[in-house]
């Protein structure tokens, strides 16, 4: 188990620093010109621009926004803060920091966390170890589908269930509801009062600054080659944003 979100990091800035990197933190690119080789930052408010000699794209993935009534983000959020109070959704450092915080929160009892994946899972068991009522909604009809075959997913169902947490496998959310804050989640089959809503159903590639000028595989990241270089010579990308070569 990690701590805290720090946990989840190699380095941090004063380390790269050391090793005589440059580092803005906070500072969303605005926009990348590849035949100049030059990116737009936007530094402490204004538009600070780095030429390369090679690009690295790491950007990662972004959190899949399910047709949810109820769950959307605060326009020109660049950390997918929600517009409900108490609705989370999980992928960067600041969702997770915000998440590990709730755990404290002795206001919040009950909680539902959708997406029975690894994360899904892996939430709901923290929250249930903080003495919360917990609900896992899925729309599958067992956890870690497609992980593992069914024998070991009924198992592990079997005991979450032992431990306390609801399952609600087979279940389409359709809507958060609440004045403000969350109250409720409702599914096409029930509705559940909640104090907290957790949004884990996955997540794409993060790659729209390639502008539509890197070539896409089919699940939308940099199709890439044995050495990770994209379809523009000089510009690599590793992570989640990129294909795996085989």
């Amino acid at each position: 188990q990690i701590a805290g979100p720090e946990g989840l990091f190699y380095s941090d800035k004063e380390e790269l620093e050391s090793l005589g990197a440059k580092v803005y933190m906070e500072s969303p690119v605005q926009s990348i010109d590849y035949d100049a080789k030059t990116v737009t930052a936007l530094v402490d408010g204004k538009n600070h621009v780095e030429t390369y000699d090679k690009l690295i794209f790491a950007t990662g993935s972004q959190p899949i926004l399910p047709p949810i009534k109820g769950a959307e983000i605060k326009e020109g959020s660049l950390e997918f803060e929600a517009t409900l109070e108490n609705l989370q959704f999980v992928k960067l450092y600041q969702n997770s920091a915000d998440v590990i915080a709730k755990l404290e929160n002795k206001d919040i009892k009950r909680v539902a966390v959708v997406g029975a994946g690894y994360i899904g899972v892996e939430l709901a068991e923290a929250f249930q170890r903080k003495g919360k009522e917990v609900v896992l909604i899925d729309v599958v009809d067992t956890c870690l589908a497609g992980y593992y075959d069914r024998d070991l997913t009924d198992l592990m169902a079997k005991n979450m269930e032992e431990h306390g947490i609801q399952l609600a496998f087979g279940e389409t959310v359709k809507e958060v509801a609440g004045n403000g804050k969350v109250e409720k989640i409702i599914t096409d089959k029930n509705e559940y009062d909640v104090d907290m809503v957790i949004l884990a159903v996955g997540f794409r590639p993060n790659t729209t600054l390639g502008n539509g000028k890197i070539d896409l595989f089919r699940n939308g990241a940099f199709l890439v080659n044995k050495r990770q270089e994209t379809s523009i010579p000089g510009v690599y990308a590793i992570g989640d944003c990129a294909t795996i070569y085989d």
